[in-house]
């Protein structure tokens, strides 16, 4: 792209030289808001541990060690510890994927993965105070001690991933599912991403304390995937401080938004239901009716576990409100996703490129299509402008856009009020 359109390239911060031993080793032993995990969890506890799924980059297999080490210093036995996939709506994984994310500890303990539809495999717990039934996978009913292992990066729906997240939605039932979802896709990314508290981080919490999540370890890594963060501790305490420096890691400052974005989806790009993702960050950096151009690999195609994404389409954001309050929706948590996506289409000339999705299936999600990255900026420029301003934003699964002027406003009208 010529070198005058260009306002900037921005991705997440790259660290540099990091002991990941010690900032492991200081994490578990500056717990926030609870005792060392080692004083936290009782001899002869049964010991759950939430994992994320194959979507998640944790390193589980860097972070078990110190658990694992915390857990026999407490006189937990290993044939005490279970472990739980918490891929909230995801398919399960293959065989293959789970030896690949628990490398040596794949053969060590109980495995079992969380089906959210599954209401046999579910326990309730009760209500949460607005009234949300509260299911989760009845293995933390019965266990005495709950823990969630995870990492912390802005997040479209819950401000940040990371705390509660692990499990709800990560082992959660349906209703908490659809209600979360739902009432995020009412907002825009702007009032969500990045922002720690929010209603539907409140509501998981308040869920999580329900069906017994007691601590949680989660990390902050940086562009290069090197562990810079590590917060243990309450659910809540230890999630708030990772989200300062998750915050510090992941948001870019652009000194305006651009006629046309383009944004990749990484690491988020199985599929599009992943790497809508880039569709959530990239409308952070646009202007309206601008042009947003998301790149992403999506070998699985757009979303084989919610099929009603494709049967549905795009439809403009309020037709899709209609069709829920009509209770034409059975599955709502693919409608939030396609709403959450309407409202940036919209608004903007949207482009993919992705081989995993075919010019059709693009099409019918409301996107144009094109082949390549440069075709794609061939027909930007055609809608555009020639001398449209490009902003070109990298790790688009993580990263945090903010814009220079809106800060300042923001500012302004918190010292008025």
């Amino acid at each position: 792209m010529p070198d005058a359109n260009l306002i900037g390239v921005y991705a997440p911060r790259a660290v540099g030289d990091v002991d990941e031993e010690t900032v492991l080793a200081r994490g578990f032993a500056e717990p926030h808001g609870a005792p060392r995990l080692r004083e936290a969890v009782k001899r002869g506890e049964r010991v759950l541990i939430l994992i994320g799924d194959g979507t998640r980059g944790t390193p589980i297999t860097r972070l078990l060690p110190f658990v694992l080490d915390e857990l026999r210093a407490a006189g937990v036995t290993d044939d005490a510890i279970m472990l739980l996939t918490a891929q909230g709506t995801h398919r399960e994984m293959a065989e293959d994927e789970l030896k690949r994310k628990l490398g040596r500890f794949y053969v060590l303990f109980s495995l079992h993965q969380h089906r959210w539809l599954d209401e046999s495999s579910l326990h309730e717990f009760g209500h949460t105070s607005d009234g949300t039934r509260v299911t989760a996978n009845r293995l933390l009913s019965e266990s005495d001690f709950v823990l969630g292992l995870g990492s912390i990066v802005p997040h479209r729906i819950k401000g940040f991933s990371g705390g509660a997240k692990i499990a709800f939605p990560g082992v959660a039932g349906r209703e908490m599912q659809e209600r979360n979802q739902w009432e995020a896709s009412q907002r825009m990314s702007e009032t969500v991403m990045g922002v720690a508290e929010n209603p539907m981080r409140l509501r998981m919490e308040e869920a999580a304390r329900i069906v017994g999540l007691r601590y949680i370890v989660n990390l902050v890594s940086d562009r290069e995937k090197k562990i810079v963060g590590c917060f243990t501790g309450d659910p809540v305490q230890a999630h708030r401080a990772g989200c300062k420096l998750s915050r510090e890691i992941n948001a870019v400052t652009l000194p305006r938004r651009a006629r046309i974005v383009l944004i990749d989806s990484h690491p988020a790009d199985r599929d599009f239901w992943q790497s809508a993702k880039g569709v959530y960050a990239g409308t952070m950096a646009i202007r309206d009716g601008g042009t947003l151009i998301v790149v992403a690999p999506n070998p699985e195609g757009v979303a084989d576990n919610h099929p009603n994404m494709l049967e549905i389409g795009y439809r403009p954001f309020a037709e899709i409100v209609r069709m829920v309050e009509a209770g034409e929706v059975e599955d709502m948590v693919g409608a939030a996703v396609l709403a959450d996506v309407a409202q940036v289409i919209d608004r903007t000339d949207c482009i993919m490129v992705s081989p995993g999705v075919t010019r059709e299936e693009t099409e019918r999600l409301g996107f144009r299509y094109a082949a390549t990255a440069h075709d794609a900026l061939e027909l930007a420029f055609e809608r555009q402008g020639c001398e449209a301003k490009i902003a070109v934003l990298q790790h688009g699964g993580h990263i945090l856009p903010l814009i220079e002027d809106e800060i300042a406003e923001s500012r302004v009208i918190a010292v008025c009020e």
